[in-house]
């Protein structure tokens, strides 16, 4: 049985209490269930169960990916009830109902409710007779659950033979964390427990050096990786997506995607990588803490007639001569890049020596 929670939503973030209630998934929480559909993407699931709520439904769709199960949405599976806090702000009902809000937080057998949601008892009574009629149902293969925070941990203090006094007990049941229970003539073998070694730190990125002669091709870019407001100049770069074949799959839908053209030839992937890390505000939008981008060199074979900003993040594309380029670089990372590991690239001159150096008598 694999267990986990549904991915971040706009309500976590905004510290606002759910329970019954819903808020979308944000960002990072749709790629946060990506990330577990990556590493669960060689198991082969005997059903799926999903609380109704759209959070966890969602959540379940995505790690579902290409199998054919049906998600069976269970009713017993949504998070308690939290009556009239629902909706509010964690500060807000812990400043209303000081008392009662730190026994739902540190002594659940003692939390008695008086905004007419559910006790834990409650709670109890309702997810582990539901939870072993899906053992019941299930008795080989893999089966995925996808439900909340609090549920869980009601859940895993049951396998674990654990009391509601000790409800609260490490670890934190983060999104989209992983809990796996094997379960054997209902013997309960506990293998994880709130994993999110799924999760990724490194957003993979790809990004090219193109040229064509002397020339090199910039593109501005109106947002940055948040989708805030940016107005950049830099090299065709973008995010490794799950579907490339490759890197250089990567880089040639990147291009296509920026400047509306195929007409490249990849010569060259750099054996240095571009990194750089985001500021907190990002990291704790998209969940990555840094960037690594893998550059190439390309060949652009076409004319300036088929450049064509493409989408809303590109809105215009220029060739720059060899002598310009580190100063129309927007990108302190990328300047710096070209001059450390790419010098040859402003040393270039308008003769046929610069398509030599390209085609392998560069200096190393």
């Amino acid at each position: 049985m694999y267990l986990t929670r549904h991915g971040e939503t706009e309500w976590n973030v905004e510290g606002k209490m759910q329970g019954l209630m819903d808020s979308p998934l944000t960002i990072l929480g749709k790629r946060q269930a990506k990330w577990l559909k990556s590493s669960l993407k060689n198991l082969k699931f005997e059903a799926i169960y999903s609380s109704p709520s759209l959070r966890t439904y969602q959540t379940a769709e995505i790690i579902r990916d290409e199998r054919e199960n049906q998600i069976i949405v269970c009713e017993s599976l949504k998070e308690i009830s939290l009556g009239s806090w629902e909706g509010h702000k964690k500060s807000d009902v812990e400043n209303t109902f000081p008392d009662e809000y730190y026994a739902f937080w540190n002594t659940a057998h003692q939390y008695r409710p008086s905004n007419g949601g559910e006790s834990f008892f409650q709670l109890q009574d309702r997810i582990i007779p539901a939870v072993l009629d899906i053992i019941n149902r299930h008795k080989d293969g893999n089966v995925l659950i996808v439900t909340h925070a609090i549920v869980l941990k009601v859940i895993m203090a049951y396998f674990r033979g654990d009391s509601l006094e000790e409800l609260w007990a490490p670890p934190i049941i983060q999104p989209t964390s992983l809990n796996k229970v094997v379960i054997t003539d209902f013997k309960y073998n506990i293998e994880l427990y709130g994993d999110i070694s799924h999760y990724q730190t490194i957003r993979k990125a790809v990004g090219a050096i193109v040229y064509q002669g002397n020339q090199f091709l910039l593109v501005h870019k109106l947002l940055n990786t948040s989708d805030k407001e940016s107005g950049v100049w830099d090299f065709p770069k973008g995010g490794v997506e799950e579907w490339d074949l490759s890197l250089n799959d990567a880089v040639m839908r990147e291009l296509f995607e920026e400047t509306g053209t195929d007409k490249y030839v990849i010569k060259e992937e750099l054996p240095e990588k571009i990194t750089f890390y985001f500021d907190d505000d990002i990291k704790k939008k998209i969940g990555y803490e840094c960037q690594e981008t893998t550059m190439f060199l390309v060949d652009f074979v076409g004319n300036q007639n088929d450049l064509k900003p493409c989408g809303e993040e590109i809105d215009e594309i220029m060739l720059v001569d060899s002598e310009s380029l580190l100063d129309k670089l927007s990108h302190r990372e990328t300047a710096e890049f070209i001059q450390n590991y790419c010098h040859f690239i402003i040393e270039l001159t308008g003769n046929d020596s610069s398509m030599k150096i390209f085609e392998g008598s560069r200096p190393k």
